[in-house]
């Protein structure tokens, strides 16, 4: 027996996925139109299929205030003391209103 030739040349991933996109396509043209999918459901295949190949942005960590320990050039790192208690800052309390100015009297004698 002899044994399938390998294709020497390497095939081009851009051509083969849009062969395979055209392919897809064209299955999911003629299941609509034979009536086994509707046009919604083509469409949310499409919608899902997009969102797969998209890929996600990676997700961001905390900012460096809340991982950082700032120390100026030159001065050794020491770790954080953390046996402190931290007072945290009451933000729903509101700023006293200043006094109203009184009213001012006007003393008119009317005659």
């Amino acid at each position: 027996m002899t044994s399938p030739k390998k294709d020497p040349t390497p095939k081009d991933p851009a051509v083969e996925a849009e062969f395979l996109r055209k392919t897809v396509l064209g299955i999911l043209s003629v299941l609509e139109t034979k009536g086994l999918l509707s046009s919604q459901e083509v469409d949310g295949i499409l919608r899902a299929a997009r969102a797969a190949a998209t890929p996600k942005p990676p997700q961001r960590l905390g900012g460096p205030a809340a991982t950082a320990h700032w120390v100026r050039p030159g001065q050794p790192h020491e770790p954080m003391d953390r046996t402190t208690p931290v007072a945290i800052p009451n933000l729903k309390r509101t700023a006293e209103e200043p006094a109203a100015p009184p009213m001012p009297v006007l003393d008119i004698d009317l005659k």
